[in-house]
């Protein structure tokens, strides 16, 4: 299963969701430490997918798109956080947490697909 990551439809969608989060957030004042997480997590889907592409153990594999599901779940805390403080519009808060819905469900069958070929 070794492959090109950033063909990967799952890298994409993070990818596009990270993007659009930074840009929605960089203007924001202050919270340095917040949006620094909130960076962190999202970028972090995309980088452990391309490093997980790089390895030949499916078992490696198969944690790395563990810890990408991981790093969902602390994206939803953080945008969770985020609209909670008024720092994200319902409207953004929505479409972030849609797609990021999407990610997750694309990560849970990637995750099953590296499984069966262990």
């Amino acid at each position: 299963m070794v492959q090109n990551f950033a063909k990967l439809n799952v890298y994409q969608e993070a990818y596009s969701l990270s993007k659009d989060v930074y840009n929605e957030m960089k203007d924001v004042k202050g919270n340095f430490r917040l949006k620094e997480q909130l960076f962190g997590s999202t970028t972090a889907i995309c980088s452990n997918l391309a490093e997980m592409a790089a390895f030949d153990n499916k078992n490696a594999q198969k944690q790395k798109v563990s810890t990408c599901l991981g790093e969902t779940n602390e994206t939803e805390f953080w945008l969770n956080f985020c609209k909670d403080v008024g720092l994200l519009t319902d409207e953004k808060f929505k479409d972030f947490a849609n797609r990021l819905k999407i990610t997750r469900m694309m990560l849970f069958n990637l995750r099953k697909a590296v499984a069966k070929e262990v």
